[in-house]
């Protein structure tokens, strides 16, 4: 789970040097009550990190770098 944690770390600092300001990113702790509907609404389980942009699942699990900026380009424009 720790390399899992660190390639997940890995993919949000490249996002966030692609896309800058055009996306916001939130990490939401499954053992926080706060966030129970999303939760419950994309199944999320402690084990698995679940990608998740404007509502719609995009991944579970640590998607390539290529397949993650393209997914994320076809919602809010390419890097």
């Amino acid at each position: 789970m720790r390399a899992d944690r660190e390639s997940a770390a890995s993919l949000l600092v490249r996002l966030r040097d692609a896309f800058g300001d055009r996306i916001d990113v939130d990490i939401l702790d499954p053992r926080c009550t706060f966030w129970i509907v999303d939760l419950v609404r994309f199944r999320v389980k402690s084990t698995e990190a679940v990608w998740v942009l404007d509502g719609t699942l995009l991944f579970r699990g640590i998607p390539d770098w290529e397949n993650l900026r393209d997914a994320v380009a076809a919602r809010v424009g390419p890097p």
